[in-house]
């Protein structure tokens, strides 16, 4: 059985108002048309060309008009599904409910089981996939690390390993360039079933990362196209570093990444008109006092909601990022005060999407066990922002009149009925009644359910067929590399 339970908000709460939102609109407008992005791609500057853009071909800047920016983003679809290889595996991005995914691309791990740092590898990968398909905090995964032990294949192989070990759908932001690409869609053909079925229910997304100020990635960009024609869900996210890389205000920095993530979207319905995109925007700070990055402040928390605003104000789905804060230690007052901010504004803002369990050191370093910490603040927030019901069975008048002064609840069959539906907090609450040789220590705790996760949980296997076809694909891209 699937295990997702997405957050339902009845809580929402906007940090723009409607007047700001259209004030972010219009400046990114002015500055696509005055100011352009680079595009360092001939393909790209060709597709831009033939549809009115100004481009420079010496600079590799284009400048797009208002008119082609608004109706190329008519064309992006607001809903749309994503899907894993099981039935109730599929997310519906309407905006009804908030998906949260692993965060990825970790470079360093603390090994489970000796306790010392090392680089990151395939098993990781295999080994959160498998952790992450029991936990319901997890809608969709991301490889959570790289790996390392693959080289310029490596993305391949994280697909692979996440394929592998869970039913839910896999999100990259690896598959970088048209030659990952090509082969990354084969092995989301070979899942789905079969070309179409995969534009319908598509097992994988891509997301590719602009680069500040004002830039694309050559590779990303023409990788990217490849997923649109395919009508595979394809995102973009600006990661602005305020005082750096954008201007040192909040507004500067919406404004500048908006620009990068709205050009890009605008590039892929020009290749594919409909094709599914989404919009991310990911803000950071510059320390002023050393230069270094601040991942864990206002600012961030701040614009992180404020972008899944300009995400629907563009009217397609929002990739919104939490957690992963510089903390480098698990379970500490420092990593309590930062996880919680962002990941519960940004469902109250209506994300459709957002990354970021499991990692620590700004998403560079896995502590395994951090995911069960990160899990149990998920559903803190999964409650809190389903607010307060008051229909008439959780007013429960007859069974206040029922027990009348002085009585108790415990006897009610709407008590015992309804006190299965509160949720508590293991790390924090766990039942010492079932567990004689209860670890004191909380990290302790997080780390043994973490390993009983591994021993007892197993994911649904991959057909042998499939298993050999998804590795004779990456061993015809681990050919082609080595020509």
């Amino acid at each position: 059985m699937v295990n997702i339970k997405p957050i339902q908000p009845k809580l929402h709460s906007n940090i723009l108002s409607a007047d700001q939102v259209a004030e972010i609109r219009a400046g990114t407008l002015h500055i696509l048309e005055t100011v352009g992005v680079r595009f360092p791609s001939e393909a790209a500057l060709r597709i831009f060309a033939d549809h009115g853009a100004l481009v420079d071909q010496e600079s590799q800047i284009v400048r797009l008009s208002p008119g082609l920016v608004e109706e190329a983003m008519k064309c992006a679809p607001r809903a749309y599904n994503l899907s894993g290889r099981l039935v109730g595996t599929q997310l519906t991005l309407d905006g009804s409910k908030t998906y949260f995914s692993t965060d990825g691309c970790g470079t360093e791990t603390i090994d489970i089981h000796t306790g010392r740092q090392r680089s990151s590898n395939k098993d990781d990968v295999a080994m959160m996939a498998h952790v992450s398909d029991y936990l319901s905090s997890i809608s969709f995964y991301w490889p959570i690390v790289s790996a390392q032990d693959h080289g310029s294949t490596a993305a391949l192989h994280e697909l692979d390993a996440s394929f592998n070990n869970t039913v839910k759908h896999i999100q990259s932001a690896s598959i970088i360039g048209e030659r990952l690409a090509h082969f990354s869609l084969r092995m989301a053909e070979v899942i789905a079933g079969g070309r179409k079925k995969m534009r319908d229910q598509p097992p994988l997304s891509s997301l590719v990362c602009t680069i500040a100020p004002l830039a694309q990635d050559k590779e990303g960009i023409e990788g990217a196209m490849l997923f649109a024609n395919a009508g595979v869900p394809v995102g973009f996210m600006a990661m602005p570093n305020i005082g750096s890389t954008s201007p040192a205000t909040m507004g500067g920095a919406l404004v500048l990444g908006n620009a990068e993530v709205v050009s890009a979207m605008v590039l892929m319905q020009l290749v594919a008109p409909g094709a599914p995109v989404f919009h991310s925007l990911l803000v950071s700070v510059l320390d002023p006092r050393t230069g270094s990055y601040i991942a864990s402040l206002s600012e961030k928390y701040l614009c992180n909601a404020a972008a899944v605003q300009l995400a629907h104000d563009w009217g397609v789905p929002a990739l919104a990022g939490a957690f992963s804060v510089e903390c480098p230690d698990p379970g500490s007052w420092q990593l309590g005060r930062d996880s919680v901010y962002t990941a519960l504004l940004t469902p109250l803002a209506g994300a459709d999407m957002v990354e970021g369990l499991g990692l620590l050191r700004a998403a560079t370093l896995l502590f395994p066990e951090q995911i069960i910490f990160d899990d149990e603040i998920y559903h803190t927030h999964r409650i809190l922002s389903k607010g307060i019901g008051t229909s008439a069975d959780q007013l429960a008048l007859d069974v206040i009149k029922a027990v009348g002064p002085g009585g108790h609840f415990l006897s009610q069959k709407h008590t015992r009925r309804t006190v299965r539906d509160i949720w508590i907090p293991e790390l924090t609450h766990p039942s010492r009644n079932l567990n004689l040789h209860l670890q004191s220590n909380i990290h302790e705790r997080a780390k043994e359910k973490f390993k009983k996760i591994l021993k007892e949980h197993q994911p649904e296997p991959l057909q042998e067929d499939i298993k050999i076809e998804l590795s004779s694909i990456i061993k015809a891209a681990e050919r082609l590399e080595d020509k």
